[in-house]
């Protein structure tokens, strides 16, 4: 295998971004490969591949994202494969200052949240509202909202709220920062974080081989350590 093609370049956004790059160490170990990871916002990752027309391979925190980029023709059709899913939980932070034990909490009218408005949880505040039927009680509580992971644990570190709403892996991620009150079984989503090769790769054969180590047992073995969860099965 040439140098040339013995690299790979893969995008990634942030917080999916801990276990992929853990599982990216030990396939150059086995493959004798290069692997570059970018991280970033999943808005400007697809503006990064579009413009420069190059990559090999990307990973976001939700089907809908590379929804997007299949269908503005970025990344192969059917190259897609699932890494796993995270749950949906109530994230506070350290000592949980604002008291809050459950979803009926979040409704009081002293209650500050934070949601996303992009990225993996886009939405998923309405989901767990709806389910519960509690979405103008907990609308009215919003009161930042971030266009990532990234941005919204930041209101959590600034405690500018007194929660937000995120997946069960931020506390692995970041368990310094944060504590997880769960939901009822009920009102949980998951949504799957994906990989997807990019239309422009110069590598395929090794662009394949990085899914398959990432979709094996050792591979999602990582992803779990992390706190996701495979739930794929055939039906």
């Amino acid at each position: 295998m040439t140098a040339e093609h013995s690299q790979l370049h893969v995008y990634s956004a942030g917080a999916v971004a801990a276990p992929l790059q853990e599982a990216v160490k030990i396939f150059e170990r086995e493959e004798g490969a290069r692997v570059r990871v970018t991280v970033g916002k999943p808005a400007n990752l697809l503006a990064s591949i579009a413009q420069s027309k190059q990559g090999d391979l990307i990973s976001c925190g939700a089907e809908y994202i590379l929804d997007e980029a299949e269908s503005r023709g970025l990344i192969v059709k059917g190259s897609r494969r699932s890494l796993g899913a995270r749950r949906s939980v109530i994230i506070v932070p350290v000592g949980n200052p604002g008291g809050i034990r459950s979803l009926a909490d979040l409704c009081r009218p002293d209650a500050r949240i934070g949601v996303a408005a992009d990225g993996c949880l886009k939405g998923v505040w309405d989901d767990i509202a709806s389910k519960a039927g509690v979405t103008d009680a907990f609308r009215r509580n919003i009161t930042h909202y971030a266009d990532a992971c990234g941005s919204l644990m930041a209101l959590i570190n600034q405690e500018k709220v007194d929660a937000i709403i995120g997946w069960n892996a931020f506390h692995n991620i970041w368990p310094d920062s944060c504590e997880v009150i769960e939901l009822e079984d009920r009102l949980q989503t998951f949504r799957s974080t994906v990989i997807g090769i990019v239309k422009y790769t110069s590598n395929m054969n090794l662009a394949q081989k990085l899914v398959d180590f990432l979709v094996s047992d050792k591979g999602r073995g990582i992803y779990a350590d992390y706190g996701w969860i495979n739930r794929e099965c055939k039906l």
